[in-house]
């Protein structure tokens, strides 16, 4: 295995921190490490580059134990949540830095492969433009190429997408998948975003209280959770008991017919375009319903209707929590 993560304890304070981590992560892999705040997800990112040391366990890459070695000398690369741009320097100086500081390169030497990556990265051009001059997703560039300078074999990203507004945040991710495919190189993603994860990743991992609890694809993940929390945490959620066994249920399996005598009444309704989110009450029981087009936003507040779900070729399946 490329990379392998065993049995990783880091606690701090109030016991917060990483319990006890196991993790395979296969060479070109897009990896994210996904969760709320204080979930140890960010610590393991810190684990692996080297800026902080384990209580005790390993880290090994291509079967090399990299546990003890300071962050300069592991082949790894950060892009931090703050991106840690120098602002008097330009942009080329930038994304030389850690090939003369850490690689021990002169200028001249550093510059053409300064180049290459900000060609890579849509930025040839702005070799001398300043930091201040650049907008929040080109300066989100400017840290990924002064992060791939240095050839790393792994590229560690610490919510690198957070502070850019929504449309923006959009289309980087779609730069950073199609990137990471074309250099296959292996990236491990910190986000609490699971549209994010979902979005990018080949693998998540889902983290609580410094454990992680699932690790999956995508699909598994959303699919086929294996508690209410990664179920909750990973999308919209329904919880409905039958036969003493509880059943999850995602607001877009659920249809809904009107009804003048149903079962369900429509106690909310937010139309979002594309699609429209509706809850349905029943006494003190309450689902949620994700209908999409046209079709699906004909229902109103104070509605009567049946609700189901499922595929409706095997007949109505109302829902009784």
């Amino acid at each position: 295995m490329f990379l392998q993560l065993k049995g990783l304890k880091k606690i701090y304070e109030e016991e917060k921190g990483l319990k006890n981590l196991d993790l395979e992560i296969e060479e070109g892999s897009f990896v994210t490490l996904l969760g709320p705040s204080g979930c140890g997800k960010t610590t393991t990112l810190n684990l692996l580059g080297g800026f902080i040391q384990p209580d005790s366990g390993h880290i090994l890459l291509e079967g090399e134990d990299i546990t003890g070695l300071p962050p300069e000398r592991r082949p790894v690369s950060t892009v931090f949540q703050s991106y840690a741009l120098f602002p008097h320097l330009n942009v080329l100086d930038n994304v030389c830095y850690g090939l003369r500081f850490f690689r021990g390169m002169k200028k001249k030497e550093a510059a053409p492969i300064a180049m290459e990556e900000l060609k890579t990265v849509g930025l040839s051009g702005y070799e001398t433009a300043r930091i201040g001059e650049l907008s929040g997703g080109q300066q989100q560039r400017v840290a990924l190429a002064r992060a791939m300078a240095t050839g790393p074999k792994i590229l560690l990203l610490d919510e690198p997408l957070s502070n850019l507004d929504a449309g923006l945040r959009v289309q980087l991710r779609e730069e950073l998948k199609e990137l990471q495919k074309k250099l296959g190189i292996t990236m491990v993603f910190v986000t609490h975003d699971q549209e994010e994860a979902l979005s990018l990743s080949d693998k998540i991992v889902v983290m609580e209280k410094g454990v992680a609890v699932q690790t999956g694809t995508p699909r598994e993940i959303y699919f086929s959770p294996v508690s209410r929390y990664v179920a909750s945490f990973v999308g919209k959620a329904n919880y409905i008991e039958e036969n003493g066994r509880v059943q999850i249920v995602r607001p877009e399996d659920v249809w809904m017919e009107m009804d003048p005598s149903g079962d369900y009444t429509v106690r909310s309704a937010s139309f979002m375009g594309a699609h429209t989110l509706y809850e349905l009450e029943n006494g003190s029981n309450v689902i949620k319903a994700d209908l999409f087009g046209r079709e699906g936003s004909l229902f109103s507040v104070g509605d009567r209707v049946r609700a189901g779900w499922g595929s409706r070729k095997d007949g109505p399946r109302d829902c009784h929590l």
